[in-house]
């Protein structure tokens, strides 16, 4: 239950930051050169995928949507929406495609924590990279994704520590 509030409250605000035109969907660790690191808790972004994995199987089963949605005219300004929080850690999602986009809660969570593709090689410094989605995912084929005229592509997600 205490998830299912986070991610209500967490959806319900938002955080602007620095906007880089286009921002790349490749990952960028926040070590890199002109980054900040952000001494986040491995154990708070694991934490912070399991909360995002967990909610979408609460979705799933009170027939309620799996995806976290961005519309394009929502994402003026260079917003992040943040996604979930959890100790020392914030997700952000910010749209950066073209057109109204969706990705599964368990796809914000694979980008997270899903092996050596994902943010959680980037350790404690934090990162950024786009949604890594499972294309093959039947949730894709579902009416609300394919007759809602989303795509899946244009997001990204950035961990960054919470002030």
């Amino acid at each position: 239950m205490h998830a299912l509030y986070l991610i209500w409250a967490a959806a319900l605000s938002t955080v602007s930051a620095g906007c880089y035109s286009p921002e790349p969907a490749s990952q960028i660790c926040y070590h890199a050169p002109n980054a900040t690191p952000q001494n986040i808790q491995m154990a708070d972004l694991e934490a912070a995928a399991r909360n995002l994995r967990n909610y979408q199987k609460a979705q799933l089963r009170h027939n309620k949507s799996p995806f976290w949605k961005m519309q394009a005219s929502d994402a003026d300004d260079c917003a992040e929406w943040r996604a979930m929080e959890r100790n020392t850690v914030w997700v952000l999602v910010k749209h950066v495609g073209e057109g109204n986009a969706a990705v599964t809660f368990e796809d914000i969570a694979n980008t997270l924590v899903g092996g050596a593709q994902s943010l959680t090689s980037c350790g404690t410094d934090g990162g950024q990279m786009g949604v890594r989605t499972d294309d093959g995912s039947a949730l894709y084929q579902l009416p609300e994704f394919r007759d809602g005229g989303y795509t899946n592509r244009g997001l990204l997600v950035k961990v960054v520590h919470k002030p």
